[in-house]
């Protein structure tokens, strides 16, 4: 899992993209606001909050947080720390990014950090004093409200993840392999409480005058009551990561983190207690507002709070968050989305979406309808289901009526109402020509798995799968031969244009193309060695768009000459890209993630592309 605690830790694996003139542009559908991973969440009064996370994700609530809006910075690296005095917010983050409001969050300066690597979290005592820690045992601090920052002696190379403050002379950071540092007299000197046999240190928090909460892996929780001096390990009885911690008074705090993990205390944290946070989700921020109010947020933008002392915890995330899969559409507002547990989303507008009744817990990977009623979902164990009601009802058809087959299913295609084709595990071809009553097997001449399938047309498609397997026919499956990918890459999605013009994309980045119908294959330079591309979508013969990891989109204009990175917004991997028409594109992908092309725009951005934990 990708956190802000293991930033550091993916600079092999970044990847920096910057996007000139015109640019394609997406927004999010789903889940809303929006589903970046956030990894810190404050608020200045009872109207005023601020979010931020990774990619730029940068959110504001004036109205106590029942409706959340995206703020812009053209910023996109991630933005891993967050704090709040009245009106005034600062944000550190990637790269030395810092950023300070002066409106509640709704417009941003960047501020000089002079230090280009990445910042991890930020405190204030008042709108003028404050400090920073981030990699290698940096810690900066400012007395003018950010204008300037200076770096501070700490003594320490280590990752430092969090910094806590109680008032202009006791603080404390944490950060890897145990790593504790405490200052005194405001940061000018830091001696070193390392806890041996502890691992990472995650989160800290501060109460003033002088008592601190550290938490950190495998339930660590650690306080002290004399500004530091001396830390007793409190029992959390549990094993998850602590990514946040908070305290409203000396009785009544919250730590959180993975699975969901939330925990409780009414007695300063002598004794903990779970509560039910409703999310698998890590929770990597936590704020409260007093002992009752408080707010918890983290992976797939989820956004919980509670008014009760977390006796319940409300979802502020609008929006199923399953992975999805696969997408397709009737035209150019009716649509289905389809993924894990059974999930079937559907939309009318090509905006809003809803779940459908799948009555079915089985991953579903692909789905395709052929008009605006009649539509087949495909997934594992040889899962398929057909709909003539647009999804009002969905009928799982027999294992008989799919000669047998019980394996998983990758993919689906039709070319009427009538004829359709699925593919899968060891080489799987199966056709319908009665709407998918009846379904027969074809010889597909491989025991490769089959991952993807396109047809023009009663008699010419495509299938390509493991190991650079391509097939065609030319004959509606009766006869299929092999061409020649030259690669032995995983190729994970195919598309036509016309009887002559496909593209083909995998593993590492691989495009490969051709214009003679597959008689002959060349590769194409997209520049993502480390990303691999999952989908891929043909408007005509010149233009196609792929979908893939790290939520990246390519889109080309002129058949693949060239491939220019959209701006997403999101590293969230997205597994499949379907088009209609010349614009409409729509993107689907983990955690329920939708998203919308919105159009070409101008500018320029930065983002970094990291590994996952």
């Amino acid at each position: 899992m990708f956190t802000k605690q293991n930033l550091f830790l993916a600079l092999s694996l970044c990847l920096t993209v910057a996007a000139f003139a015109q640019t394609g542009q997406w927004r999010w559908l789903n889940p809303r606001p929006q589903g970046n991973a956030l990894y810190a969440i404050k608020f200045g009064d009872a109207q005023h909050g601020i979010a931020v996370g990774r990619d730029g994700a940068l959110l504001r609530t004036e109205d106590g947080g029942a409706r959340w809006q995206t703020v812009t910075t053209g910023i996109a690296t991630p933005l891993n720390g967050l704090a709040v005095q009245g009106k005034r917010a600062w944000v550190v983050g990637a790269r030395g990014v810092i950023l300070a409001s002066g409106n509640h969050g709704g417009g941003w300066t960047r501020q000089e950090s002079g230090f280009p690597k990445h910042l991890n979290a930020v405190s204030f005592i008042n709108e003028r004093r404050g400090w920073i820690a981030g990699v290698n045992g940096v810690i900066l601090t400012t007395s003018d409200g950010g204008e300037h920052w200076s770096p501070l002696p700490s003594n320490s190379t280590k990752n430092l993840f969090a910094l806590a403050v109680a008032n202009d002379q006791y603080a404390v950071a944490t950060g890897e392999a145990g790593e504790l540092l405490v200052t005194n007299d405001g940061g000018l000197t830091w001696r070193n409480n390392a806890m041996k046999g502890t691992s990472d240190l995650l989160a800290a928090c501060a109460l003033a005058p002088n008592r601190f909460w550290v938490t950190g892996r495998n339930g660590v929780i650690l306080h002290s009551a004399d500004a530091g001096a001396t830390w007793e390990t409190q029992a959390s009885n549990t094993t998850a990561n602590l990514h946040a911690v908070t305290f409203a008074d000396g009785e009544n705090g919250w730590a959180a983190g993975t699975d969901g993990a939330l925990l409780h205390t009414t007695d300063g944290g002598k004794n903990w207690s779970a509560q039910l946070s409703n999310t698998a989700q890590q929770l990597s921020a936590l704020h409260h507002v007093n002992g009752k109010q408080a707010w918890a947020a983290g992976e797939g933008g989820v956004i919980l709070s509670t008014s009760d002392a977390g006796e319940t915890w409300r979802s502020r995330l609008e929006g199923v968050r399953e992975p999805l899969r696969a997408a397709a559409f009737a035209d150019n507002s009716k649509g289905w989305a389809v993924g894990a547990n059974g999930t079937i989303l559907s939309t009318t507008d090509g905006e809003r979406w809803t779940p459908q009744a799948s009555k079915t817990t089985a991953n579903l990977r692909a789905v395709h309808f052929a008009d605006a009623q009649r539509g087949w979902a495909a997934g594992e164990a040889g899962t398929l289901l057909r709909t003539r009601d647009a999804g009002v009802t969905w009928l799982k058809s027999s294992s008989q009526s799919l000669a047998g087959v019980e394996t998983n299913l990758h993919d689906l295609t039709f070319v009427n109402e009538n004829t359709g084709w699925l593919v899968g595990e060891a080489g799987l071809i199966l056709a319908t020509t009665d709407g998918g009553t009846t379904w027969a097997k074809q010889n597909a001449n491989t025991q490769s798995w089959l991952e993807a399938a396109h047809f023009l047309d009663l008699k010419r498609g495509w299938v390509v799968g493991q190991q650079g397997t391509i097939l065609h026919t030319k004959d509606g499956g009766a006869l299929w031969q092999p061409q020649e990918s030259g690669t032995e890459n995983w190729l994970y999605g195919v598309a036509f244009a016309d009887a002559l013009t496909g593209w083909a994309v995998g593993e590492k980045g691989l495009i490969l193309a051709t214009t003679d119908g597959g008689a002959t294959w060349i590769v194409q330079v997209s520049g993502q060695t480390s990303s691999n591309l999952l989908s891929v979508a043909a408007l005509n013969a010149k233009r196609a768009v792929i979908a893939g990891a790290n939520g990246l989109i390519l889109q080309t204009n002129d058949g693949g000459k060239r491939w220019r990175i959209d701006l997403t917004g999101t590293s969230t991997p997205l597994a499949a890209v379907c088009a209609r028409g010349d614009n409409e594109l729509w993107a689907v992908g983990q955690n329920g993630s939708i998203l919308r092309f919105a159009g070409m725009g101008s500018g320029e951005f930065r983002t970094l592309l990291g590994g996952k934990e």
